[in-house]
């Protein structure tokens, strides 16, 4: 294995060469470490479309630009979800635990952060509140949100200022928009899921649940990084 370096517009980059036929002898160990590398791609490209729709959006983007950006928050909390499975998996692996034990102080201190937050760690209950009942409900599976929605509607429809919303409709498919969704969904986060009372200052109450989600987010990329680094040098 080698690698190269390439500068590009907001940085520097190594790229090292991973042999498949390496992977191959690492066994089980390479389909746990491939799994964390598939959560960091995912992590990485929901981010970026996140900010991506913060920006100023054209004209016949701003209808859809509140329930975008709260559609890729959903997708990267639901992988986010997700990767936290894989660092279970790792914890539960002697060989790959032996290699979290020869990284650097920095990511050794970050895997222990998320074992505090996956399944069995002191923190999992407050993790899953947070991320893994948005998962469950609202990332991927409809089915099962039908209760959640039925209260979310009846909630809106008991507050004058919040029984109004909307739905378009378009010449071509991507002008659609069904706002009602987009609404329920806001209250089914905000009021069912992170449990901010109506008499809570919103804004407030939202960044302290994001600051806390973001934490673990960063622990999860700054540990994956380097430990998938090191475990393609062998």
């Amino acid at each position: 294995m080698g690698y190269s370096l390439a500068q590009k517009a907001m940085g520097i980059t190594h790229t090292r060469l991973v042999h498949f036929d390496r992977l191959l002898a690492r066994g089980p160990d390479a389909a746990v470490v491939v799994k964390l590398m598939m959560a960091c791609n995912d992590l990485s490209l929901a981010n970026q479309a996140l900010a991506d729709w913060k920006l100023e959006q054209p004209s016949d983007r701003k209808e859809s630009q509140v329930g975008a950006r709260m559609y890729f928050v959903r997708v990267e909390l639901g992988h986010l979800y997700e990767g936290l499975k894989v660092i279970k998996e790792i914890q539960s692996t002697p060989s790959l635990m032996n290699l979290v034990g020869q990284c650097d102080k920095q990511t050794r201190d970050s895997f222990a952060e998320l074992e505090t937050f996956v399944l069995g760690g002191p923190k999992h209950r407050e993790f899953y509140k947070l991320i893994g009942q948005l998962r469950d409900n609202l990332a991927f599976h409809y089915y099962q949100c039908e209760k959640l929605v039925l209260k979310a509607i009846a909630s809106r429809a008991s507050r004058p200022e919040a029984r109004i919303s909307s739905i378009t409709r378009g010449s071509v498919a991507r002008l659609w928009r069904f706002n009602v969704a987009d609404d329920i969904i806001d209250s089914v986060v905000v009021r069912d899921i992170w449990s901010i009372p109506p008499s809570a200052d919103l804004r407030e109450a939202v960044d302290q649940v994001a600051d806390r989600i973001h934490k673990v987010h960063m622990a999860f990329v700054d540990f994956s990084g380097e430990f998938i680094w090191k475990f393609c040098e062998e």
